[in-house]
Formats: structure tokens, C-alpha cells, sequence
């Protein structure tokens, strides 16, 4: 606990640094108003690592740093989604940080192959569709479990093809964990047969 604590320290004292405003100075600052549902536009692009963004409203990619994180929450996006573990060093204070921002913290932990389940999918397709949430970051460690679970999301809640799924998440950067989406895929497939598992190849 202290070993995970210790790091803490160090990004809010980062994040000092950077400006992050006082619980005064955020309270006073005017609200942002209601955002749509759905975007159909792409947002402005900050380079966090391996960066991607999307034509509906989502910037994805690896771990921010508090500086890119500050700049993240200046560009107009609402919500920040982990696919982080808890165990997983590299992200402590991150929460409390995007908040003190103004942003929504939503953690959807996705322990590498294992984390890519239907659950998770629906999470992420549950916290995408909330009110306000777009424009939206969705990372991890390097953009690879975000690529992937937005495959699986697409095929599980979106009901596109096995194919499309698949193609979409390798659109979206997918290369180490291709295999492990296709497996999962191909399990759902064979588990219910109502699935658009035709073209699956």
C-alpha cells in the first residue's frame, strides 16, 4: 500500500506544477454546456501515446501524462476511460487528477486477453453512450487493449460482423492482441448462433 501511495505524492505534486486549479478556482468556472449523445465529428487530436481519434468523438491511445491530461480536458473532451488494472503501476492519482479537471473518471479494468469479455464491452459501450460523455479518451498502457475492447464492443453491442469487428480494431491500431479478439470472438460465435459470424475468417 505505501509503495502504491508513494507515487500518488508525486502526481499531484506534478500536477501542481502544471496548474491544475484549486477546488475554489474549479467551482467558479462556468459549466460546459450539454454535449450530444452521439458526435459524428473527429475531436482535436492530443498526442498522448499512439494516438488515434475517431469520427465519433473518441481520442484513443496509451497512458497520458498529467500535462496531457490537462491538455486533453482544455480541448473540450468530458470523460476519460481506463482500461488500466489496479495493479498496474504508471496511473496512481489518475482519478482523482481527471475530476479535479472537471472530466468523468470511468475505470473499465482490462487485465490484458483475459479483461476482453462481453462484460467489459458492454461497460464500455454503457459508458460511451451516457449523457455527456462524448467527446471521450479511452486508453490503457499503449492503446492495445483500447483497440481491441472497441472491437469487441462493436461486434457484442453494435451487432456488426465478426469480420467488421476485427477490421475495426485493426483500424484502430490492433496488432499484439489481434489473436486473443479473434479467439474471444470465436467463442461468443459458438456459444450463440444468433451472432454474424458468417464471414468470421
Amino acid at each position: 500500500m505505501l509503495a502504491r501511495a508513494l507515487p500518488l505524492v508525486f502526481f499531484f505534486a506534478g500536477g501542481a506544477l502544471l496548474g491544475v486549479p484549486s477546488q475554489a478556482s474549479a467551482d467558479r468556472r462556468p459549466e460546459k454546456p450539454p454535449a450530444p449523445k452521439t458526435i459524428d465529428q473527429t475531436p482535436p487530436l492530443v498526442p498522448i501515446p499512439n494516438a488515434r481519434v475517431t469520427k465519433t468523438g473518441l481520442l484513443i491511445g496509451g497512458q497520458p501524462s498529467p500535462d496531457q491530461l490537462k491538455a486533453i480536458e482544455e480541448a473540450g473532451y468530458r470523460t476519460l476511460i481506463s482500461l488500466r488494472a489496479e495493479s498496474e503501476p504508471g496511473d496512481e492519482g489518475e482519478q482523482a487528477y481527471v475530476e479535479r479537471l472537471g472530466m468523468k473518471f470511468v475505470s473499465i479494468p482490462v487485465p490484458g486477453p483475459a479483461g476482453l469479455t462481453e462484460a467489459n464491452a458492454r461497460a464500455l459501450g454503457r459508458a460511451l453512450d451516457e449523457q455527456d460523455a462524448l467527446p471521450a479518451v479511452v486508453h490503457c498502457k499503449s492503446g492495445q487493449r483500447v483497440s481491441a475492447l472497441l472491437g469487441l464492443k462493436a461486434f457484442v453491442v453494435d451487432r456488426v460482423s465478426a469480420t467488421a469487428a476485427i477490421d475495426l480494431a485493426k483500424s484502430l491500431g490492433l496488432t499484439k492482441l489481434e489473436t486473443a479478439l479473434r479467439e474471444r470472438i470465436a467463442e461468443i460465435c459458438k456459444a450463440d448462433k444468433s451472432r454474424n459470424c458468417e464471414d468470421l475468417r
